[in-house]
């Protein structure tokens, strides 16, 4: 049975097929953690940021109530995404009824500027708001308190007065009535779009998070037709490339521009509260995440620069979204209105979102001392098991290592080789069913992917406390060696980049493709921690192996 004892800990791999003796005696290892940072620096072409410590995820908990306008509920979540626009991921979720709350704690890439918290009815039925990760404690989908003002870079929410905030809307009474006037005729956004088309639908080219397009419907005002709505928009990086637009929608002042006579249910939900949002530039961390989006009023296609800023409000009113324009000098902000969708009602079409799946973690290592940094002498992919979050599905995916390779459990409370605990009973080629020394799935061999399920071991964590790879000691790797091996955890602050945990599915190098090369911007992450955190999500195009 093989054991491991590394610079990084020990391993014991027992009830392996291969007996590799009981010689345990440590012998003098040469070669440091400062030595194969130095090749690490060299081989990259960079130096790495003394207080990189390779995670790419944040801890974070977040109290979510169960107060969403819904029958029903059994669940609540962290997603990932907009649950009704694409792929999203669960990073965590608690059985919770109506009116209840749950505390929630998840792991977050530390690119995540905002994050999605999710009631579920026990049909399938989802209303999401969008929270920052580390910023809001507490998510209610009936209340948002203002959030603090060395903050307010994040587009902050205060709710409006009429009596007393005359800041926000002067006249509020006029802004109100004209605002009922606008509105569908049914409390369910959902409805009213299953019926209704969109006649001014502003499509906003794709942006760097592949985020559907922004949907405006003009939906009447007292204002001229000569008035127009102005946005700048922003992509995530750089603002540099902002681009301003015109939207030139030509419809006549009024109200009776559209009929939702369809819809009699009543629209004022007891409860609700009118929400208000300034038009700065990070607005869209609220109604379209991944951009940067600030409004302005136009008079006939020129942007007004006299107050041009506050004449636009983004109104939250029960399930709607309101962009309210003002032209003129009384501040009713009812003169030009758009409805903006968000959330589910961002969908032309309303479909049921469909279950989302637990986050995937990926894990990658370089198995040599002195390597070239591929990142796929070994490659396994793993998540919660559906329904069970007391076990994890592990899938190998690739071995780029010519070399016998094991997979265990990382155990930081280890006090001999009996404390460690195996994934497979089998050398890794033999869990691929290809003969030792294969090199498979790195643009060379293929092989089939491998899934195990297994229990979630005691202290398991899929950042700081997940794997260790074990690798059959050669000539060419000095170390500490016990029965001829060397155990691979996942690096840590002072260590060279050797095993990377990764919180998404990853596209892992060609065979002999550094990493640099496969992800350009890996290197400036390694060389900044702060910077370019969404590295693994932009790989290079031939440079990598699409699983």
């Amino acid at each position: 049975m093989a054991a491991i004892l590394t610079s990084c800990g020990t391993m014991a791999l027992t009830g392996c097929k291969h007996d590799l003796g009981n010689d345990n005696t440590k012998k003098p290892y040469t070669v440091t953690d400062q030595e194969r940072m130095n090749h690490a620096e060299k081989t990259l072409g960079i130096s790495i940021d003394q207080q990189q410590d390779w995670t790419l995820t944040n801890d974070n908990s977040v109290s979510i109530s169960a107060d969403a306008d819904m029958d029903n509920i059994v669940r609540v979540a962290v997603l990932d995404a907009d649950p009704y626009a694409g792929e999203n991921h669960c990073l965590a979720a608690a059985t919770v009824s109506n009116g209840g709350q749950a505390t929630l704690a998840f792991q977050a890439p530390k690119s995540a500027e905002v994050l999605y918290a999710a009631c579920f009815t026990k049909d399938g039925d989802c209303i999401a708001r969008p929270f920052v990760p580390g910023v809001d404690g507490q998510v209610s989908f009936t209340y948002r308190a203002p959030r603090r003002a060395q903050l307010v870079r994040r587009a902050g929410t205060t709710t409006i007065d009429a009596q007393t905030d005359k800041y926000y809307m002067k006249d509020f009474p006029s802004f109100l009535a004209g605002l009922k006037k606008a509105l569908p005729k049914g409390g369910n956004n959902k409805e009213v779009m299953a019926q209704h088309n969109y006649t001014n639908s502003v499509s906003v080219r794709q942006n760097p998070n592949n985020t559907y397009d922004l949907p405006l419907v003009f939906i009447g005002g007292e204002g001229s037709a000569s008035d127009n709505l102005s946005y700048t928009w922003y992509p995530t990086q750089p603002t540099a490339n902002a681009e301003e637009f015109i939207i030139k929608d030509s419809y006549p002042s009024g109200w009776g521009n559209f009929e939702y006579d369809r819809v009699t249910k009543e629209y004022e939900l007891e409860g609700h509260q009118l929400y208000c949002r300034n038009s700065d530039g990070t607005l869209s961390n609220e109604f379209s995440v991944g951009d940067g989006l600030a409004f302005r009023m136009a008079k006939d296609e020129v942007v007004r620069l006299d107050d041009a800023d506050d004449r636009v409000k983004v109104i939250q009113y029960n399930h709607y979204v309101i962009v309210a324009c003002e032209d003129g000098f009384n501040w009713d902000y009812n003169d030009r209105m758009y409805w903006m969708p968000s959330c589910q009602d961002r969908l032309e079409q309303i479909t049921r979102p469909e279950t989302p799946e637990q986050l995937v973690w990926t894990y990658a290592w370089e198995d040599q001392d002195f390597g070239d940094y591929d990142m796929n002498d070994c490659v396994i992919e793993v998540r919660e098991h559906d329904g069970d979050p007391t076990k994890i599905d592990i899938t190998l995916l690739a071995l780029g290592a010519t070399r016998e390779l094991w997979l265990g459990f990382e155990n930081k409370n280890a006090k001999s080789y009996a404390d460690y605990q195996p994934v497979w009973n089998e050398e890794l080629h033999e869990v691929m069913g290809v003969k030792p020394g294969t090199m498979v799935n790195t643009g060379l061999a293929t092989a089939a992917p491998v899934t195990i399920t297994v229990s979630k071991p005691a202290g398991f964590n899929f950042q700081t406390c997940s794997f260790i790879l074990g690798c059959k000691h050669e000539g060419n790797m000095v170390g500490v060696y016990d029965n001829g091996y060397y155990a691979i955890s996942i690096a840590a602050k002072g260590q060279d980049p050797h095993g990377i945990a990764i919180p998404a599915k990853w596209q892992w190098p060609t065979e002999r493709t550094c990493i640099k090369n496969a992800y350009t911007a890996f290197n400036t992450w390694a060389s900044d921690r702060t910077q370019a955190q969404d590295w693994y999500k932009h790989p290079t195009e031939g440079k990598v192996v699409k699983d």
